[in-house]
């Protein structure tokens, strides 16, 4: 393990926070509201917590000469937390919290490996971001909910100051 595993969903803003090397992944999955929670009318709000589990260089030596560099894997969760009214007359709020887990390689331009002599490689010398590009559900049922996320994992290179 490479990094420090807390992360703040941020997206990459020229000039201040720039994606030196980024990946774009699709995850879905679909949730069902556990037994003990009542039904649902309909969602009232999402909200997102998103956790490295794990980053690390990857060091490919392959048998071509010259052909030799890292990639960057990077593991973690997207938490969404989901405030639902009941299907019932009172109508009360609930809560329920689902785990989306995701994965990602991150290569150069491409899909070129990245030179181990890239800058980047140095010691605490990068961190990787997730942004949430895009986030849409649906309501499949009372219980069921569909969920895609549209995520850029990125690096930002850290200069020593």
């Amino acid at each position: 393990m490479d990094q420090q595993l807390n992360v703040v969903e941020l997206c990459p803003v020229a000039p201040g926070k720039v994606a030196k090397y980024f990946t774009q992944i699709l995850v879905s999955d679909t949730f069902t509201i556990p037994e003990q929670k009542p039904d649902k009318e309909q969602i009232i709000n999402v909200s997102r917590d998103i956790t490295l589990a794990d980053v690390q260089t990857i060091s490919v030596d392959l048998p071509d000469p010259g052909v030799d560099g890292n990639k960057i894997f990077a593991a973690g969760n997207v938490y969404l937390g989901v405030q639902y009214s009941a299907d019932r007359p009172s109508q009360t709020v609930h809560y329920v919290r689902f785990q989306l887990p995701f994965q990602a390689v991150i290569v150069g331009d491409c899909g070129n490996l990245i030179p181990s002599t890239d800058t980047i490689f140095g010691p605490n010398s990068y961190v990787v971001h997730v942004c949430v590009e895009k986030m849409e559900y649906q309501q499949i049922d009372k219980r069921i909910i569909f969920f895609e996320l549209l995520l850029l994992v990125w690096v930002e290179e850290v200069v020593a100051p």
